[in-house]
């Protein structure tokens, strides 16, 4: 049976009773001791067995402080019963021992054991006799004992009294809600309020209204205006190509020079699906304009073929990351320099033309100016690129769709690996007659900006005069342009009237040790940029201080528009330079945003038709950032740009539409009419180009 002791009074006890009497002695006193302490327990065995015979019976055993008996809490009086805490026993104060040695206790004494068995020991009346050398000693029934004897009225208490108790201290603590009719109170609404009282006799001081009605019409009213105030500052304004001016804007004679000249940078991107020589043909054309010297070149040829890939020596040029070299693709966009004539550079840029890593490509004809798509003229090759057939994906027709609506304002054809089909006049001419058709027809380029052009990069043919004569097998019926010439017969675009400086940035530089550890590179799209100028890091809206200027690793003290420049900055945390921010004019900030309306097309590709509340991956410049469409604002007529339907349910393949999106974050982007280049606009999902377009508002 298990039994439960308040463990402090009954060591308390215990520790009197062995003060009397030590337990160390060998004489008649220690056997005295020894006999009580036995025939104590025995008694307490008895008295429970007579009172509780169930051994787990409801209710606690305690221990009372006069008499160590196993007394019932609910049987007895408990107000008489010792707390541990030395004062009356409470409910909450009670802990349990489990373990109690007395009832353990055997010494092995038979002698005893049989007096004790002979000799009348404890009874549930509280008499104990002691029989060692015929000296006794009686006790007087406890003060427990008599409430017991005195106050016959007891009763076990079960568990529905327990539950009944206990629910009476809960409503006690928190009363319940009355039921029935309520009567007006303290905390009743249906009288008026101390507040309410004393503008009723206000106004009746007045003469004015008392009513409720009045003052609910009232505050109606003032719920109203606020109401309308919240919606206008909630509805974020339109601002259009229009709306944005440059009044006050004073260029220097430097910038104006800059803007009046056809000299600077011709940004050319290398286009076209993956395998198709891009890179190869791009390192033979910077080694055909004297930018990559015999030594290199030899380096990369036994490199390569160290590495048991000899044919990928030219492309080795471009590709210089270890990973590249390894898989033999482009992954990230490659910018070589070179002397293009003798007022113009030449700034080539190898985009990746793998369908994983379009985004990069995107980025690297944002800073074009002209394009080359370089198309596979091999037997098979041309097919995958443009056909797109069952498990190639080809990238020629994105490709030739980016080239446009990002702003390339000519394109160069290069029918690359002729010398594969031995350099055929009709396999030329059949891949001219399809791309023709589409690039006029489908994309939307003039004739005359389109430029077709037979290679072979692997056998540099027809790159440059000056480097290999034409083979014969071409020479017998091309007389067209080499790829240089083509190359230089582009003219500069027009930059129209200056403007504060935009420079996106579009990548951060950290390998040059005289820019600093806060640097930047990119393309100066409007604007100069002076040394010791101040300017502005947008979305940041953080100033800066040009402390260096590098173009192709040489110092200058002044960049022109069109300049792909390395800037050094002091005054700025580095973590605030992001690929996708844009150094501004200090006093002509751009204005981030994360709303703007856009006109876009939608592509052949488009399976899923665009639906209010579709999420697509927008990109901008150097910027990529996840979109969602707000807004079907129109459908409109592709050629005309007139509205054929207002709020349409959805937009499907090869429609034109003005949209409202909502971007993850702040972006910077400014209406056409402001800027042409910072305007393009390119929608993606599921790794697939859906719409092109531009952005013809926004909303701050």
């Amino acid at each position: 049976m298990r039994r439960l002791h308040h463990p402090r009074v009954y060591r308390a006890s215990r520790a009197r009773h062995r003060a009397r009497a030590p337990r160390g002695g060998r004489g008649a006193s220690a056997r005295r001791h020894t006999a009580d302490r036995r025939r104590r327990a025995r008694g307490r065995r008895q008295h429970r067995a007579s009172k509780c015979p169930v051994p787990r019976a409801r209710g606690v055993f305690v221990s009372h402080p006069s008499r160590r008996r196993h007394i019932r809490r609910d049987v007895v009086d408990t107000a008489r019963v010792m707390s541990r805490k030395g004062g009356w026993y409470d409910e909450e104060d009670d802990y349990y021992d489990e373990y109690d040695d007395d009832d353990e206790y055997d010494d092995d004494d038979d002698e005893y054991d049989e007096e004790g068995k002979t000799r009348g020991l404890s009874d549930v009346s509280g008499t104990t006799t002691t029989g060692a050398g015929g000296a006794s000693a009686a006790r007087g029934p406890s003060k427990a004992m008599e409430v017991m004897k005195t106050n016959p009225k007891t009763k076990l208490v079960g568990a529905k009294e327990v539950k009944a108790r206990r629910d009476a201290e809960e409503n006690a603590r928190y009363p319940a809600v009355p039921t029935g009719e309520r009567t007006a109170g303290a905390f009743a609404f249906d009288t008026p309020s101390p507040d309410a009282a004393a503008f009723a006799a206000r106004a009746k001081r007045t003469g004015g209204d008392t009513s409720v009605h009045a003052r609910a019409s009232s505050s109606t009213a003032t719920a109203k205006v606020e109401e309308a105030l919240r919606t206008e500052f909630a509805v974020k304004a339109r601002v259009g190509g229009e709306s944005t001016t440059f009044s006050g804007y004073e260029p220097s004679s430097q910038e104006r020079a800059a803007y009046a000249s056809d000299d600077g940078d011709v940004h050319v991107v290398i286009l076209g699906h993956v395998d198709a020589g891009k890179s190869t043909l791009s390192g033979r054309l910077l080694y055909a304009l004297k930018a990559v010297d015999d030594r290199s070149v030899h380096k990369n040829v036994r490199d390569a073929k160290a590495s048991g890939k000899s044919s990928f020596a030219w492309a080795w040029v471009m590709d210089s990351r270890p990973e590249e070299r390894e898989r033999g693709v482009t992954i990230d966009v490659s910018v070589k320099r070179c002397v293009l004539d003798n007022r113009r550079q030449l700034v080539v840029l190898d985009a990746p033309g793998h369908r994983d890593f379009v985004p990069s490509a995107i980025s690297g004809v944002s800073q074009a100016d002209a394009g080359v798509l370089v198309i596979d003229g091999a037997v098979g090759g041309f097919e995958n690129g443009f056909e797109g057939k069952a498990g190639h994906g080809g990238q020629t027709r994105e490709h030739a769709r980016l080239a446009k609506s990002l702003g390339l304002h000519s394109l160069i054809v290069a029918v690359n690996k002729m010398d594969s089909v031995e350099y055929d006049k009709s396999r030329y001419e059949h891949i001219c007659e399809a791309l023709r058709s589409f690039l006029i027809d489908e994309v939307g380029f003039d004739d005359g900006q389109v430029t077709f052009i037979p290679v072979s990069g692997i056998e540099g043919a027809n790159i440059t005069p000056e480097d290999a004569p034409l083979p014969d097998a071409l020479s017998a019926w091309y007389r067209g342009q080499t790829l240089v010439d083509s190359l230089r017969s582009l003219k500069t675009p027009s930059r129209g009237e200056p403007k504060p400086l935009r420079m996106p940035i579009a990548d951060i530089v950290t390998e040059v040790r005289s820019l600093g550890n806060a640097a930047c590179g990119g393309k100066i799209e409007s604007g100069s940029m002076t040394k010791g100028q101040k300017l502005l890091v947008m979305p940041a809206n953080v100033t800066a201080t040009v402390k260096c200027l590098e173009v192709d690793g040489m110092r200058v003290d002044f960049a022109p528009i069109g300049t792909s420049v390395d800037v050094g900055l002091s005054e700025i945390d580095p973590r605030h330079l992001q690929v996708g921010s844009v150094l501004c004019h200090a006093s002509y900030p751009i204005t981030p945003t994360n709303e703007i309306e856009i006109r876009v097309l939608t592509t052949d590709v488009l399976r899923i038709p665009l639906l209010k509340g579709s999420k697509v991956v927008l990109h901008s410049h150097m910027l990529t950032c996840d979109a969602t469409i707000d807004d079907l604002i129109a459908q409109v007529d592709t050629a005309t740009g007139e509205v054929l339907k207002s709020k349409p349910r959805c937009i499907t393949r090869e429609q034109s539409a003005i949209l409202r999106v909502r971007t993850s974050r702040n972006i910077c982007v400014e209406p056409v009419e402001v800027s042409p280049t910072l305007s393009q606009i390119t929608l993606r999902m599921a790794g697939k180009t859906m719409a092109l377009g531009v952005v013809t508002a926004i909303y701050r």
